[in-house]
């Protein structure tokens, strides 16, 4: 596994992956930088706790963001395979299927890891940024930068599986672009529906989202894993 996870990494490290791994914080961070900038005198107004508001707001676009960025880098990890057709070549070495699919899900949720952290940072430094002060609660912040990606690791679990087992990424792709757009539209969505988990509403508690994220997305990795086991990867 070991091994699995260095040439995982050595991979995307020619790539354009991590532009990507900074590009989504940053983008979200900037809608922000606009949004205030805009409207700043408005939105101060709707509340005292400043802070609160800009999570919140930082939340509107963390989830298609966060989902649009793990159907990439699911797709595009996997494509690096496919466009080397090298997945014989790889399987054709003495290791393990499972220690393949799951070197890559790592890598991939590593990535995202890094993003969370660079939204965080970038969350306290638009805040401090735009007046509101130091005092501000850590674990909201840190709630609102990583609950999202726990909450959405079934979507990730997803894409990266079908990104796998389809040569053609334009599935994969439709597929993922398609739940990112409908997170942002899915307030009213049922419960059960996992594109819809890593929003965090203010009236609901987050953490039943939290733990059904990592729960279906272990057993959708672990289906991830016994299909590919049996399936024959051109």
């Amino acid at each position: 596994m070991v091994h699995l996870l260095q040439a995982d990494l050595l991979k995307v490290k020619r790539k354009w992956f991590w532009f990507l791994v900074f590009l989504g914080p940053f983008g979200v961070i900037g809608l922000q930088v606009v949004n205030y900038g805009l409207r700043y005198e408005w939105i101060t107004s709707q509340s005292s706790d400043h802070w609160a508001t800009l999570i919140q707001s930082v939340n509107m676009f963390v989830a298609p963001a966060l989902l649009l960025g793990m159907t990439i880098l699911a797709s595009q990890i996997a494509s690096i395979e496919h466009k080397e057709t090298a997945w014989k070549q790889l399987l054709a070495l003495p290791v393990k299927r499972r220690d393949v699919f799951v070197s890559k899900f790592i890598i991939t949720s590593g990535m995202i890891s890094v993003s969370s952290i660079l939204l965080f940072i970038g969350t306290i430094a638009l805040g401090v940024g735009l007046g509101f002060g130091w005092e501000f609660e850590v674990g909201a912040v840190l709630k609102n930068s990583f609950y999202p990606f726990f909450a959405g690791l079934p979507v990730l679990a997803l894409q990266l599986w079908i990104s796998i087992v389809q040569k053609n990424q334009a599935g994969p792709l439709a597929i993922g672009i398609f739940g990112a757009v409908f997170s942002t539209y899915s307030y009213n969505a049922p419960d059960w529906l996992f594109w819809k988990w890593p929003l965090l509403f203010p009236e609901k508690d987050p953490l039943p989202y939290v733990g059904l994220g990592l729960l279906v997305g272990l057993v959708i990795l672990a289906a991830g894993v016994i299909d590919f086991k049996r399936r024959d990867i051109a």
